[in-house]
C-alpha cells in the first residue's frame, strides 16, 4: 500500500535532480546566440592646448589603410544658417592662393575632408590614408588649410546666390521646435550675413572645442605623425564653455505654406529626451527604421527621409514625407492610412513596440547590419561626433564599452520603456507644404 508520508525521492535523487537543472539553465546561457560584435580599443590623451583625444581602434583594422579624423566643436550659437555657410565656405577653395576645393587638392593624396553641423555641434571630418607617403603629406597641408583658410569672397557671394531662397525645412522644424531659437537670427534672409561673419565664426570654433576622435589602426610612427599634426592644428584650441541648459520647447502646432490646395511635403519634429545608455540609442534606431518602413507603405506617400540629431542638450528628430503626385487636401481626407506621422509620437501606438513578431524581425534585422557596420571606421566616427558627446551623458568609452552587452540583453520591454521616456509628443511640430 503507497504510504503518503513517504518522500517520493529520495534526498541524494532530489540533489541530483536540482544540480542537473542548476546546469541545464546555465548551458543553455552558454549557448544563447551572442552578437558577433567587435570590442574596441580606446586609448586617450590630451593635446598641448588641452583638447581631449579619443583614439579607438580594433584588432580586425590590423591590415588597414583608412583613419578617420574628427574635430568637434559646440559653438552655443542659435545662428544654424551662419554655421552651414561658414563650414560650406570651408570645404570651398578656402586654400590661400587656390582656385581649387580642398577636396581637389586632398583626392591625389587618396584623403578627403568633409564636415557637419547642427544647433548644437559643428565638425570637422577628414579621411585619409596611415601609410607614411601619404599620411605625412595630408596633414602638412590640412594644417596649413585649417590654421589660415582663405575665404574669398567671389565663393561666397556665389554661395549666396545659390541659397538665397527659403531656408531648409531642417531650419524652419528647428525654429519651430525650440523656444530658445531667436527666430529674427536665422530666417530666411542668407543676404544678412557678411564675409566677415563667416571669418568670425570660423575663428570663434576654436574657442569652442570639444574633443578631437582618431578612428582606424595606426603604426607607432604614424601615431606620432598624428599627433604632431593635432597638436599643431589645435594650437590654439580652447575647451567649449557653452552652456549645457536645457532650455524648453514649444507647444505641439501644425503649420503650412499655401501655394495651392495640392499637398506636396510635409516636415515633422518632435523633440528628444538627452540619452544616457546604449539601450536608448538601440530604441531610437528601431524607431526610426519602423517609422520609415511603415510609413513608406502607405499609398499616398513616395518616400519618407528621416533626420536624428542626437545631440548632448537637445536631440531631436524630424522625419519629411514626399507625397506621390500631388495629394490635394480633400483627396488626402479621403485616403486611407493605416498608421500617420503623428502615431510616432505615442510610445503605445507604434506597431514594432506593440506586437513581438514585428520587433523580433525588427530587431533581428537591426542586429544582422550593426555586425557589419560595427567594422567601419566610418561607423565609428559617426558615433564617436554625432552620437556620443565627451561633455554629455554618453560618451565614446561608455559606448564602445557596453554595446555588446546592450544588444544581447536587450528586450521589448526596454523598447518600449526607452521611447516613453525618449519622446516627447506634446512637442510635436508639423509644417506642410503645398504647391
Amino acid at each position: 500500500m503507497f504510504d503518503s508520508d513517504k518522500p517520493l525521492f529520495s534526498r541524494p535523487v532530489l540533489s541530483a535532480v536540482m544540480l542537473f537543472c542548476t546546469l541545464a539553465i546555465w548551458l543553455l546561457t552558454l549557448t544563447a546566440p551572442s552578437s558577433k560584435l567587435p570590442i574596441p580599443i580606446l586609448e586617450t590623451w590630451t593635446t598641448t592646448s588641452g583638447v581631449p583625444v579619443i583614439w579607438l581602434k580594433q584588432e580586425q583594422w590590423k591590415d588597414s589603410t583608412k583613419l578617420e579624423i574628427r574635430l568637434s566643436f559646440r559653438s552655443g550659437t542659435p545662428n544654424t544658417t551662419l554655421a552651414q555657410t561658414t563650414l560650406a565656405m570651408l570645404m570651398s577653395d578656402s586654400l590661400p592662393l587656390s582656385t581649387a576645393s580642398i577636396n581637389q587638392r586632398l583626392t591625389p593624396l587618396a584623403a578627403k575632408a568633409s564636415s557637419y553641423y547642427d544647433h548644437e555641434n559643428q565638425t570637422i571630418g577628414l579621411t585619409l590614408s596611415n601609410e607614411p607617403r601619404y599620411l605625412v603629406p595630408t596633414l602638412s597641408l590640412v594644417n596649413h588649410w585649417l590654421n589660415a583658410p582663405d575665404f574669398k569672397r567671389r565663393t561666397f557671394e556665389q554661395w549666396q546666390r545659390q541659397h538665397k531662397a527659403t531656408p531648409p525645412l531642417q531650419h524652419q522644424l528647428e525654429q519651430a521646435l525650440f523656444s530658445n531659437q531667436d527666430a529674427s537670427v536665422d530666417q530666411s534672409d542668407k543676404h544678412s550675413i557678411t564675409l566677415e561673419q563667416v571669418s568670425a565664426y570660423y575663428q570663434g570654433l576654436k574657442n569652442t572645442a570639444v574633443s578631437i576622435a582618431i578612428i582606424g589602426d595606426m603604426s607607432p610612427e604614424a601615431k606620432q605623425t598624428v599627433q604632431r599634426a593635432i597638436n599643431s592644428i589645435s594650437h590654439d584650441y580652447k575647451l567649449s564653455s557653452a552652456s549645457l541648459k536645457t532650455h524648453g520647447f514649444n507647444p505641439s502646432h501644425t503649420g503650412s505654406q499655401h501655394k495651392t490646395d495640392a499637398l506636396w511635403q510635409s516636415g515633422s519634429a518632435v523633440a528628444l529626451t538627452p540619452m544616457v545608455t546604449v539601450k536608448e540609442w538601440i530604441s531610437l534606431q528601431l524607431w526610426g527604421t519602423d517609422l520609415v518602413s511603415t510609413l513608406n507603405q502607405q499609398p499616398a506617400i513616395d518616400f519618407v527621409q528621416l533626420a536624428l540629431t542626437l545631440s548632448a542638450n537637445q536631440p531631436w528628430a524630424r522625419w519629411n514625407i514626399q507625397y506621390a503626385d500631388a495629394l490635394s487636401i480633400t483627396s488626402a481626407e479621403k485616403q486611407p492610412s493605416k498608421v500617420d506621422a503623428k502615431h510616432f509620437i505615442y510610445s503605445e501606438q507604434i506597431p514594432s513596440a506593440t506586437d513581438k513578431k514585428a520587433f523580433d524581425t525588427l530587431f533581428d534585422t537591426f542586429k544582422a547590419q550593426l555586425e557589419k557596420q560595427a567594422l567601419s571606421p566610418i561607423w565609428w566616427s559617426h558615433i564617436a561626433t554625432q552620437v556620443t558627446h565627451e561633455d554629455g551623458q554618453l560618451t565614446l568609452t561608455q559606448f564602445a564599452s557596453d554595446y555588446k552587452d546592450a544588444i544581447d540583453s536587450y528586450t521589448i520591454e526596454d523598447y518600449q520603456a526607452s521611447l516613453k521616456q525618449l519622446l516627447k509628443p506634446s512637442s510635436y511640430q508639423e509644417i506642410q507644404v503645398y504647391q
